[in-house]
């Protein structure tokens, strides 16, 4: 086997995709690996996280990537195009079946040509190891695929919602960024797995200068706690005006605050930035950052983002957000019933989201206290410096792909 093993992305989720957590950690994964002499490839299809139904040739034309088209008519299933591009040192070859649908869970005829050209991408590149995630229907499927052509698999567990350990299952190793998950999934669904902390791309997020203006909130949609953050919002200017909030864009549109049953016409402290690519954007203005979530996050990467750039975060107290956190940011518990699926745009209260503007005011006014917690911010990003993660990663494929005794 080579010094380092190759690795190959094989998912029918897409692989540029700023709207996805699981998505941006892959591309750091990979432009990190390739940076350092790893062999890294990409075949995915056309699923992405966005909510407003674009389709991967509206990305690649947003931000201007060059690439080139092969069609394809194969004797069975739908027609499919291909995309062929490099994105900073890492090939990527995208799949889009002719008639797709955002949104629309692959049908059979557009799933076998998927996989056709991920067979054929392993007779070419021959990966030691492929990474894969989502349960999309053919899902066990691409694994027996991968490893008849001789490949280990590793199945990234990038949420807490698999609940089928036969999905998983024949995956050689499953990869977790937190503790918080490996223990999840172990009580759960009784699956093992391995945490390694993913590594991230300081360039894109790591601002220059933090000016410190806002109040930021990113990816407004229920699970991420919009409802809260609107009254949050609310409250706060009705006694600190002068406190403006930004929210980003992300998977949701900033529509989803319209939605919020809360009446907010006459709320003017809001304003809101457009998805990026370059998160140091919005951290370069933000003085607070604000992580709500309703839902049990695996890792938290805006969170980790924020802390590196020495911005103090509000979070809550759900799934790994307080490991992220360390001991630095501040933690808030959320009552049960908004966690609910069926409750997830309820307001809460004003007394509930009173410890929230009361930290967001102090953090305001008092610099000392706010100087305090800027430092702790930045001795916990610490532990995410690229150089110490990259060791543990390497380590772990290179303990995946080594063959079995």
């Amino acid at each position: 086997m080579r010094s380092n093993p190759r690795l190959l992305f094989a998912s029918y989720h897409a692989y540029l995709d700023h709207s996805s957590g699981a998505a941006l950690a892959t591309r750091d994964l990979f432009e990190d690996l390739t940076a350092h002499g790893w062999g890294c490839r990409v075949v995915c299809g056309p699923a992405l996280d966005y909510h407003d139904g674009r389709g991967p040739e509206g990305v690649l034309h947003e931000y201007r990537i060059q690439h080139q088209i092969e069609h394809c008519a194969p004797s069975s299933g739908v027609r499919y195009k291909l995309f062929h591009y490099m994105l900073d040192g890492v090939p990527v070859s995208q799949y889009r079946p002719d008639g797709f649908v955002a949104h629309r869970a692959a049908t059979q005829d557009e799933g076998v040509p998927f996989l056709d050209v991920i067979t054929r991408a392993c007779e070419r590149f021959r990966p030691d190891v492929v990474l894969t995630y989502g349960g999309l229907p053919f899902a066990q499927h691409l694994i027996r695929r991968v490893k008849r052509a001789g490949a280990k698999v590793v199945f990234c567990l990038h949420n807490c919602e698999y609940r089928d350990p036969e999905l998983v299952g024949e995956a050689d190793a499953l990869w977790v960024p937190s503790a918080f998950a490996q223990s999840a999934y172990q009580e759960r669904v009784g699956l093992d797995s391995s945490v390694v902390p993913w590594p991230w791309d300081r360039t894109r997020a790591q601002a220059e200068r933090v000016i410190g203006r806002y109040v930021t909130f990113v990816n407004p949609i229920p699970v991420k706690g919009v409802s809260w953050v609107a009254r949050i919002a609310a409250d706060l200017y009705s006694r600190r005006p002068e406190i403006p909030f930004l929210v980003v864009e992300g998977r949701g549109g900033f529509g989803w605050l319209q939605q919020v049953p809360l009446d907010l016409s006459g709320v003017k402290n809001l304003h809101g930035m457009a998805s990026t690519p370059r998160p140091k954007e919005f951290y370069a203005q933000s003085r607070v950052v604000l992580m709500p979530s309703l839902w049990e996050e695996t890792f938290g990467r805006v969170a980790a983002e924020a802390l590196g750039n020495g911005i103090p975060v509000l979070a809550t107290r759900r799934g790994a957000l307080p490991e992220t956190l360390g001991g630095a940011g501040f933690l808030f518990d959320v009552p049960e019933r908004y966690t609910d699926p069926a409750r997830l745009m309820d307001v809460p209260s004003s007394t509930e989201a009173a410890p929230w503007v009361e930290t967001i005011e102090r953090l305001w006014d008092d610099e000392a206290f706010y100087g305090a917690h800027q430092n702790r911010a930045r001795e916990r990003a610490r532990a995410w410096e690229p150089d110490r993660l990259r060791g543990d990663v390497e380590a772990f494929f290179r303990r995946v792909a080594r063959p079995a005794p």
